[in-house]
C-alpha cells in the first residue's frame, strides 16, 4: 500500500502514528517514509512508534542535511543510520562500465600502488575515465539527465536549500538566499581558509550566520569543511579550510577554471573523509588519521613543503603511477 509522502497536505491532518496504527491492525509491519524531514514531529512520532510496536521495522528516508540530533526526542539508541554518500570513482566506474575493482585501504594503497596501477589502470582505461567522473560521476541521476545534468544538479542544490534547510534549520526565505550566495563564494575562492570577518562585509552577514550557515552547507553535503584537530567541532568554531563536497559540484557552479587547486583537494576530501578522519595540519594540505600528512598538487609536487611533517604523503594530479610516498590522485577513488 503507498500513501502519500510525510510532507504531503495529506499529513496535515493525519499523524503518521495514527495511519502505521491502522495499517498495523491490517497486518503490516514494515513501513517506508520518505522524506521524513519535512514531517514536523518526525523524531517524536518515531520514538512512540518503535516504543509502542516492537515487531515493525521503520524504514526512513531524508534529507543529507538531516541529522539526530535536529529531533527533540532520543532515537540515537533506537535506529541505524546510513549514510548514502555521493558515488566514488570506483563505484562510478561499476555503476557506468561494469568494472569490478576492490576497495583498498590508504594503507594497501601506499603499498600496491605499482600492482593497482599494472592490474587496472591502462586496461580499463582508467586516466579517461576519471576525467568524466570528476565532471559528471558523483550522483547516479547523471545517466538520465545527459547534457542537463550539471543544470539538474543545480536544482537539486536549490531544491537542499529552498526546500530542505527551512524545513530542518527552521530559516527563512532571505536566509535561504543567502546560503546560496555562501556557496556560491566559497566554491569560487575554495580551497581557501576562510575570513569570516571578510565574507560577513562582502555578504552583509553576521559572523554568527556565517558560521552557522557554513554548518548548514556542510550537514546538507554541499561543503566539506576542515579544522585542526586541536580546535572544537562546534558550529561556531572557525574552520580552517572549505570546500565544495565532490568535484561534479564545481563544475556545475561554473568555478572549475578558476583553481585547478580546488579540484584537486575537492576530490581528495570526498575520496578520504568516508573512511577516514581528517584535519588540517600545521604544513601540507591535509592530516590523515592524525598520522599522515599530505600535500596534493600536480605532477611537479614534492616533499619540500611537508619538511619535519611527521610521514610526509604526496597526492599528484597528472600522474598515473605512483613512487615511495606518493600516491597518484586517481588511485584515491578506491578507498570505498
Amino acid at each position: 500500500m503507498c500513501l502519500p509522502q510525510p510532507g504531503s497536505p495529506f499529513f496535515t491532518d493525519h499523524r503518521i502514528s495514527a495511519v502505521i496504527e491502522t495499517l498495523y491492525l491490517r497486518g503490516y509491519r514494515v513501513f517506508l517514509l520518505d522524506e521524513v524531514h519535512k514531517y514536523p514531529l518526525w523524531s517524536i512520532e518515531l520514538k512512540n512508534l518503535y516504543d509502542s510496536y516492537t515487531d515493525i521495522q521503520l524504514l526512513v528516508t531524508a534529507s543529507s542535511a538531516l541529522n539526530l540530533s535536529h529531533g527533540s526526542a532520543d532515537l540515537s539508541r533506537r535506529i541505524d543510520v546510513y549514510t548514502l554518500h555521493a558515488m566514488s570513482f570506483r563505484e562510478f566506474l561499476r555503476f557506468e562500465y561494469g568494472h569490478e575493482l576492490p576497495v583498498f585501504t590508504f594503507e594497501t594503497l601506499l603499498a600496491d600502488h605499482e600492482a593497482i596501477y599494472r592490474n587496472y589502470y591502462e586496461q580499463l582505461d582508467l586516466g579517461r575515465k576519471f576525467q568524466r567522473y570528476l565532471k559528471y560521476g558523483a550522483y547516479p541521476f547523471y545517466k538520465e539527465a545527459g547534457h542537463h545534468y550539471h543544470e539538474r544538479l543545480l536544482q537539486v542544490v536549490a531544491q537542499v536549500i529552498d526546500v530542505d534547510m527551512p524545513a530542518i534549520f527552521r530559516i527563512d526565505y532571505e536566509s535561504s538566499r543567502q546560503v546560496k550566495r555562501l556557496l556560491t563564494l566559497t566554491a569560487r575562492l575554495g580551497p581557501f581558509v576562510p575570513n569570516v570577518s571578510k565574507l560577513g562585509r562582502d555578504l552583509a552577514m553576521s559572523r554568527n550566520s556565517i558560521l552557522a550557515y557554513l554548518d548548514y552547507l556542510e550537514s546538507a553535503a554541499l561543503l566539506n569543511i576542515l579544522k585542526s584537530g586541536k580546535k572544537s567541532d562546534s558550529a561556531l568554531t572557525k574552520p580552517d579550510k572549505i570546500l565544495p563536497e565532490n568535484t561534479n559540484l564545481v563544475y556545475a557552479l561554473g568555478h572549475v577554471d578558476h583553481n585547478k587547486g580546488t579540484l584537486r583537494e575537492t576530490y581528495a576530501v570526498n575520496a578520504l573523509k568516508v573512511r577516514n578522519t581528517l584535519s588540517t595540519p600545521a604544513k601540507g594540505d591535509l592530516l590523515l588519521d592524525r598520522h599522515y600528512t599530505l600535500e596534493i598538487g600536480g605532477p611537479g609536487k614534492t616533499f619540500h613543503q611537508l619538511a619535519d611533517m611527521p610521514n610526509p604523503i604526496i597526492i599528484r594530479d597528472s600522474t598515473e603511477l605512483g613512487a615511495p610516498g606518493i600516491l597518484p590522485i586517481w588511485m584515491l577513488g578506491l578507498l570505498y
